[in-house]
């Protein structure tokens, strides 16, 4: 008899050799909704949770959401980067952070349009969330009933962390300003947002969720997006301590950022980061990050959606998942996905290939 999710996942992490590699599914996360939506009528089914089943995927993601009070004012709309907001004009929204987004030319994504801190001179008048606010994680106290024995349970902060959030508050060429010239403020903001960040991140622990997500965007495929060096002195810190929050009770932590980010992998790896997402092909090789760092950190994602899934043939996709199992998914260590969202371009037939592919042949022990 086979493990069943949750104990698949936990053999990955741990680097024990699961029964198979284990599957994950951020192709169907709220930010991708227009192939979620043209997935689900392919396979003519209804449901996000019959879909994850049908493809075999191991995990289950819950995650904060603005609190009762926010949301009976707001609208969902999944086509936003943050689905909940109050509606200011026509495609635009305002989040709870403050950050106003409209739709994009394609009405398909959003663009932040307003930052909420751009050119002010101090953090006086700004009201961060309250993660203790009534009703925030009242749907992931539900969805945890159903999913906590058989999933492993994935946990959202709400967002994005330090670094995107800073910036999408005080917008982009500000923030990196401040990083040189006032650290003050972005000392200030980054210390308001971690302290948002560890009360939803006891919450989760204290729900006994499995793994602590943390989405952080600090790389582009060229390399960093800010200098090591101004990660190591301002987001390094704090990401220690919004780890240890959850590490100390027994939590794994994932950390997602897109591009190259090996510079800073060894110190991802030192603040106690268990999963590297998406670990992106077109920039890093995944079994040169295995071969270098395989022995402490899990590999997460892996699969081309810039070039082998919208394409590649149905062959260059078994191929690619099957090249990924031999060569990263040696001694366990790996979840695979598609390396971020997929988009309306991907063949249906190469998205569902990576998950039949990993079925048939990432059985352990691997041939």
């Amino acid at each position: 008899m086979g493990m069943n999710p949750k104990e698949r996942v936990v053999r990955a992490i741990e680097r024990t050799k699961p029964d198979r590699a284990p599957l994950e599914g951020v192709s169907w996360g709220e930010w991708s909704y227009p192939f979620l939506q043209k997935l689900l009528n392919y396979l003519g089914i209804r449901d996000v949770d019959t879909l994850a089943n049908k493809l075999g995927i191991d995990f289950r993601g819950v995650k904060m959401e603005p609190p009762t009070e926010f949301r009976n004012r707001a609208t969902n709309n999944p086509l936003f980067h943050y689905p909940w907001g109050i509606v200011i004009g026509p495609d635009i929204l305002e989040d709870e952070w403050g950050v106003k987004r409209t739709l994009n030319a394609t009405k398909l994504q959003s663009r932040i349009m307003h930052h909420p801190l751009q050119r002010a001179e101090s953090l006086e008048g700004y009201h961060f969330p309250d993660p203790e606010a009534p009703g925030r994680f009242d749907t992931v106290e539900k969805l945890l009933k159903g999913w906590r024995d058989r999933y492993s349970i994935s946990a959202s902060l709400g967002g994005d962390n330090l670094f995107c959030q800073a910036w999408y508050i005080r917008g982009f060429t500000d923030f990196i300003r401040d990083l040189y010239a006032n650290p003050r403020f972005a000392e200030g903001l980054l210390d308001g947002l971690l302290k948002v960040f560890l009360g939803a991140a006891k919450r989760f622990a204290e729900m006994e969720v499995d793994i602590l997500c943390i989405a952080d965007d600090v790389a582009m495929q060229t390399g960093m997006i800010i200098s090591p060096h101004l990660w190591r002195k301002y987001m390094k810190p704090r990401l220690k301590k919004l780890i240890d929050s959850v590490k100390g009770k027994g939590r794994y932590v994932l950390f997602h950022t897109d591009g190259n980010c090996e510079a800073i992998i060894e110190d991802l790896i030192d603040v106690g980061v268990d999963i590297l997402n998406p670990v992106q092909p077109e920039c890093m090789d995944p079994a040169r990050i295995k071969r270098l760092y395989g022995d402490r950190l899990t590999l997460s994602g892996t699969i081309s959606i810039q070039k082998t899934l919208p394409y590649g043939t149905l062959q260059d996709v078994e191929r690619e998942v099957m090249t990924r199992i031999r060569t990263c998914g040696y001694d366990g260590g790996l979840i695979i996905a598609p390396s971020n969202q997929v988009l309306l371009d991907t063949k249906m037939e190469n998205f569902l290939a990576v998950y039949e592919t990993t079925k048939k042949y990432g059985q352990y022990p691997l041939k």
